[in-house]
């Protein structure tokens, strides 16, 4: 392709893009408010991104781990109350 050839290619491409150009600023100038609708629209419909989340698995590890600890938790509560009991019982003194 010679060098005139080219430039004949990249001028009609730039007349396709004016041309484009004018045709999207004549619709602005026509219907502004249509567009402004419109975007609006666009806005209330889209659904609010989901924030963050927790795997089902993520889940049953956190569940796993509270029950562990609420088990140590009761193991220490009987080893305290049962010193206690034993610790009321005072043996008779002879």
């Amino acid at each position: 392709m010679s060098t005139k050839q080219l430039l004949a290619e990249i001028d009609r491409g730039i007349n396709a893009l004016q041309k484009a150009r004018a045709l999207c600023l004549k619709g602005e100038a026509v219907a502004p408010k249509a567009k402004v609708i419109a975007a609006k629209a666009a806005k209330v419909t889209k659904a609010p991104a989901k924030k963050g989340g927790m795997s089902d698995e993520g889940r049953a590890r956190i569940a796993a781990a509270q029950q562990k600890r609420w088990a140590k938790v009761k193991r220490a509560k009987k080893k305290a109350a049962k010193a206690a009991k034993t610790a009321l019982v005072v043996p008779a003194a002879e």
